[in-house]
């Protein structure tokens, strides 16, 4: 087995169980439509979650395939990275009846931690886009390159401090415009 065929199926996996917390929580507010209080925040916020690791999977076809995660240390920043994005999953939506009735109040309780968790599974996508493609380019250029990312970190994590509703909707939907555009332009190579 190649290392690649090894991490494939341990990314796999964590991908999977990610996706399948979000379509699970999903699924719940759906069958208990009839007693919720409605809000957009915490819903667009979960498809920027489950967009993001759709964006991981798709991207992990080429990043997989560098020797780089072969050697101990960069497979753990790699797994760091896959239980940030598990523990985003389970944070996006609400998994039991508590959190159900009233998305805003949900979306208000979790907002740090949330938020918190998106802006570090963020700060750890430039860590691995980084260190795979270090060995191909200058650090200048790879440092520029992390500029955009950067900032998106530093909007999700204004998120978890600044309580104002006009903020955080005008950062969600500026979120998901940036990342959109940036999803548009994604092929396999």
């Amino acid at each position: 087995m190649k290392p690649f065929e090894y991490l494939l199926v341990l990314v796999s996996i964590i991908i999977s169980l990610s996706i399948a917390d979000i379509l699970t929580s999903f699924h719940r507010i759906l069958r208990a439509r009839q007693q919720i209080r409605w809000h957009w925040h915490p819903l667009v916020a979960a498809l920027l979650v489950l967009l993001a690791i759709l964006e991981f999977s798709w991207k992990f076809y080429r990043l997989g395939r560098i020797e780089v995660w072969s050697y101990y240390g960069t497979f753990l920043l790699l797994m760091l990275h896959l239980i940030l994005m598990f523990l985003l999953a389970c944070a996006a939506l609400p998994d039991t009846a508590q959190g159900l009735s009233d998305l805003a109040a949900y979306y208000e309780q979790n907002r740090k931690y949330f938020w918190t968790l998106f802006a570090l599974f963020a700060l750890s996508a430039v860590s691995v886009n980084l260190v795979a493609a270090l060995p191909r380019a200058t650090l200048p250029a790879l440092l520029l390159s992390a500029v955009p990312n950067l900032l998106v970190a530093g909007v999700m994590l204004s998120l978890a401090f600044v309580r104002s509703n006009a903020y955080h909707s005008g950062c969600i939907l500026l979120l998901l415009l940036v990342m959109g555009l940036g999803w548009w332009q994604l092929g396999l190579q």
